[in-house]
């Protein structure tokens, strides 16, 4: 069979791949790939081989165009090794944007993991519905489980920090890169403990930067006291302006009065003024204070509740509201 070369959808594909068909519903679009190079590395001894073995058809599923549900039908090689010494007799050429027996490509993956990172799993499952994305919660979290952290044991520069597993309850720290800010660990915890046992196998590391917690800079101090510890430019500007806030409030008086652009020494006097309602604008509505009946002909009993401000949870927001203000 012969395959002619489309301009069609080419932009979704890298160099070595090109499209020879596509088919579009009215909500599904379905793209026919192919490869351009008949020959392969093999994976097991890196030979290169143009032997072909057979032809299958893996069907992905990708980033969705225009809400529509796109799938990559991509015609995919099976080669045979030329190395007699070889363990692997047939492979399979590897796809650019697809791992080995994987039916989204990496750029759906990407999108997926993305947009639920900010929703649960069935939330994240039906707002990709609707941009045209099949997933699942279920598949949703076995794309999370599948996450490793890569850690380095030469790494020389880090950030540590706490994060909140389930806010108020459950913690955890994170150590990351400095150099591309990707994770490196996520320990149990923010007692400081798992991280001083994580730098005793990290011993290589000169610098940290860290936020104010007691916990961190103890670790650090007692596993590598050579260690240079920074603050990071978030705890930095919040060390900035708590200070600036203790500053203000020993200069400013609690309260400032303002009329008419000027400050005053105190309080203006309160007046009461009636203010009356225009009677041309009332004659505009038509009201009816006649009382709703029931199916019976009965009146309708409405219970009047008044808001009791003694109750504690409104004793409570009064609080809140004067912490606030302070």
């Amino acid at each position: 069979m012969k395959y002619h070369e489309t301009t069609g959808y080419s932009f979704l594909l890298d160099e070595n791949h090109f499209v020879y068909r596509y088919q579009e519903f009215d909500s599904e679009l379905h793209i026919f790939i192919k490869s351009k190079p008949h020959s392969c590395q093999c994976p097991a001894c890196g030979l290169e081989s143009s032997k072909l073995h057979a032809t299958y058809e893996r069907v992905l599923q990708d980033t969705p165009i225009h809400c529509k549900k796109t799938f990559l039908h991509a015609n995919v090689y099976k080669y045979e090794c030329l190395n007699p010494e070889c363990s692997s007799r047939v492979f399979t050429e590897s796809l650019s944007f697809a791992k080995m027996s994987q039916v989204r490509t990496d750029a759906l993956n990407s999108l997926i993991l993305g947009v639920s990172m900010f929703l649960s799993n069935e939330g994240a499952s039906r707002v990709l519905s609707l941009l045209g994305v099949q997933v699942s919660n279920d598949t949703i979290q076995r794309l999370y489980d599948r996450i490793e952290f890569a850690d380095d044991p030469d790494i020389e520069a880090i950030g540590v920090d706490d994060v909140a597993i389930r806010k108020g309850q459950t913690y955890a720290t994170a150590v990351y890169d400095l150099k591309d800010h990707h994770l490196v660990a996520l320990l149990e915890g923010r007692d400081g403990q798992p991280f001083k046992e994580w730098l005793k196998k990290h011993k290589k590391v000169r610098l940290v930067a860290r936020d104010r917690a007691s916990a961190y800079a103890s670790a650090i101090n007692e596993i590598l006291p050579d260690c240079v510890q920074v603050a990071d430019r978030f705890h930095l500007l919040q060390n900035l302006i708590d200070r600036l806030k203790d500053i203000f409030k020993e200069e400013l008086p609690p309260e400032i009065y303002i009329k008419d652009g000027a400050v005053l020494d105190k309080a203006p006097d309160k007046i009461w003024k009636e203010k009356n309602v225009d009677s041309a604008v009332l004659d505009q509505y038509s009201y009816d204070d006649t009382p709703p009946l029931e199916a019976d002909g009965t009146e309708t009993e409405f219970v009047s509740t008044k808001r009791r401000l003694d109750l504690p949870h409104y004793k409570r927001a009064a609080e809140n509201r004067k912490k606030n203000r302070n």
